[in-house]
C-alpha cells in the first residue's frame, strides 16, 4: 500500500482508529529526527523576509518573546 492509498483511506476512520493511526506513528518516529525539505526551508525564509518588509516582527524575534 502507498503514501497516497494510505491518505485516502483516513478520512473513513472512526475518531478511535485515527487516534490509534497518531499514536503508533507517533511511536515509529520517536528518536528519528526530523528535518525540512529545501522547499520549505525557502517558504519560511521568503515568509520571515515578507513580513520584515511590511513591518511584522522577524521569526526569531517572536520566538525570544514567547519563550
Amino acid at each position: 500500500m502507498s503514501t497516497t492509498d494510505i491518505l485516502a483511506e483516513l478520512p473513513a476512520l472512526s475518531p478511535a482508529e485515527l487516534e490509534s493511526v497518531w499514536q503508533t506513528a507517533g511511536q515509529l518516529l520517536e528518536g528519528r529526527s526530523l528535518s525540512a525539505s529545501p522547499e520549505l526551508v525557502a517558504a519560511i525564509d521568503e515568509a520571515d523576509a515578507s513580513w520584515a518588509k511590511d513591518g511584522g516582527m522577524p521569526v526569531d524575534e517572536a520566538r525570544r518573546k514567547l519563550g
